[in-house]
């Protein structure tokens, strides 16, 4: 396995974990609309004005086996921020370390930029998700 900056090249395959990590969100009861594909992610993290950045985590094998994508934000408290928009690996490949690996890219990169705070949300009825936050010994707020 392999940790590596998420390429357009990659537009397909996200498209497909993404809709996968849809499908898993409307399993525990998440009702949102969701609008990110292909599309979005090569207008988004590739045009003009990239807003998001990205790792994956990749398998000759078996090709992706996840992904995180993270922007950019700001604040008079932390200043510099990594905001993780997505995190996603495939069910096939939890409990081996994929996700801690991703979180861990995304954290480096943060020290390497000064970035001070890493923050993300997570849906209340996603367990296993704040189960693995947890294990990464994250601080959490929740919302009223």
């Amino acid at each position: 396995m392999i940790i590596r900056a998420s390429l357009a090249a990659d537009a397909e395959a996200i498209d497909t974990l993404f809709r996968e990590f849809v499908a898993y969100l409307r399993s525990i009861g998440d009702k949102n609309e969701y609008h990110f594909g292909a599309e979005q992610y090569l207008s988004d993290g590739f045009g003009v004005d990239p807003i998001f950045r990205g790792f994956v985590a990749e398998d000759s094998g078996q090709g992706l086996l996840g992904y995180i994508l993270f922007s950019r934000t700001y604040d008079g408290e932390y200043v510099r921020n990594f905001y993780v928009v997505d995190l996603y690996v495939r069910k096939d490949s939890r409990g081996k370390g994929v996700g801690r690996i991703l979180m861990d890219a995304v954290r480096n990169l943060a020290l390497t930029e000064g970035v001070a705070r890493l923050s993300w949300a997570v849906h209340k009825n996603n367990a296993d998700a704040i189960r693995f936050y947890e294990s990464l010994s994250a601080q959490y707020s929740r919302d009223s």
